[in-house]
């Protein structure tokens, strides 16, 4: 006789979806041990599959969730054995960590590598050199906050801006982050820190272009054989692209749809996936694609970010613009007041331009709003002169 098997043990962590309104799903994580459920949303997206290419982003995001599932699965398994990193966590340094980074980030090719040596100078300025990671706790970090706000000074004795503080600690963060993933940690301690309690950035201001400006650039020749900046630069005035999207965007992201043509892009800002609409306006500023296969990049001859901007302000200067600093990110804050100024509604300029927070969308509001209060007083000024 046959011996029935016993039920199937549960897997301690499954792959979970949740809906969102602009039709993309949320993977997250179900976790359940010990008879607690927890969830980990993991910032990967499935978007509707109208394309080659939205199947695989999906596929890739898939890959990814499965991956995180499996480690988590793996550390919930090691925990139970006793073989968590015990070791590390007690005897690594933060000055090492911050090292770790630092080098990590040089790696990638970027500058920001500086911004990590500076954050570590603070820390040192903080606490001191011999602080374990096992130290950095909720507490630390709180104390560290309140330590950029209220006691840190620059060379000249001067408080450093929240913008600035806001900066350090996404990047103290980041090495934390990083310190998580190779277990040298459990949690990173600013999670565990309020909204209220975090460094909000100083609000800055929006440069934008009134619709007669951009049409004063478009009149106006750019310098010599640098076409292309300018219509990498129109573009992303008529579709919100920032300058990093940019120069990722190849020609398989875009694509046409019952005439309708969009192009899929995953922010390198906020690694948000984006399937966005192009207008006729941001069509007629793309390349020739010529012989161009799917895999070349669209804007493909663009020079140096430093001489971009160095074109850019020539060239605004010459179509007149000369009371403002334009530079390539003007053509993003011109699309977000632009697009409010035509009458979109604010959640879907937030969708359009890729922001995580509404709050975010809700800064080219107030511009389009101070524009109103210009106009309604310009009219008083008028009349108040003519009785």
């Amino acid at each position: 006789m046959a011996r029935k098997r016993g039920p199937h043990a549960k897997e301690p962590v499954r792959i979970r979806f949740r809906k969102l309104k602009d039709g993309s799903q949320s993977i997250y994580l179900d976790c359940y041990r010990n008879g607690e459920r927890t969830y980990e949303y993991l910032k990967l997206y499935l978007v509707p599959e109208t394309s080659a290419k939205a199947k695989e982003l999906n596929a890739s995001a898939m890959e990814n969730a499965n991956y995180i599932k499996a480690q988590r699965i793996m550390e919930i398994t090691n925990s139970e054995s006793g073989l968590k990193k015990s070791k590390l966590l007690s005897r690594q340094l933060l000055t090492d960590l911050m090292d770790e980074y630092s080098e990590s980030v040089r790696k990638s090719g970027t500058s920001s590598y500086k911004n990590v040596d500076q954050v570590k100078k603070t820390l040192i300025e903080y606490r001191g050199e011999r602080i374990t990671l096992r130290q950095v706790d909720k507490d630390f970090v709180m104390g560290y906050i309140n330590f950029l706000k209220e006691e840190h000074r620059t060379k000249q004795g001067k408080a450093i801006t929240n913008t600035t503080a806001n900066g350090y600690c996404i990047v103290f963060s980041g090495a934390l982050n990083m310190a998580v993933r190779k277990e040298y940690m459990d949690e990173n301690p600013f999670k565990k820190i309020a909204p209220i309690d975090k460094i909000k950035r100083d609000e800055s201001p929006r440069t934008y272009l009134t619709i007669e400006e951009v049409q004063k650039m478009i009149d106006t020749p750019v310098r010599q054989g640098r076409e292309d900046v300018k219509q990498a630069f129109l573009f992303s005035v008529f579709c919100g692209l920032r300058r990093s999207d940019i120069r990722q965007l190849r020609w398989k992201d875009i694509t046409v749809d019952n005439g309708q043509w969009r192009c899929m892009v995953i922010m390198e800002k906020t690694t948000t996936p984006i399937y966005l609409p192009l207008s006729k306006s941001a069509i007629q500023w793309l390349p020739e694609r010529g012989f161009s296969t799917d895999e070349d990049l669209v804007f493909n001859t663009l020079p140096s970010n430093s001489l971009i901007g160095d074109i850019i302000e020539e060239w605004s200067k010459a179509a007149g613009i000369v009371n403002k600093n334009v530079t390539y990110h003007t053509s993003r804050h011109t699309f977000g007041t632009m697009m409010l100024t035509l009458g979109a509604d604010l959640y879907t300029v937030s969708k359009l331009m890729g922001h995580r927070n509404i709050e975010t969308t809700k800064i080219y509001a107030k511009i389009v709003d101070q524009k109103k209060d210009d106009a309604v007083n310009l009219a008083d000024n008028i009349f108040a002169q003519n009785p």
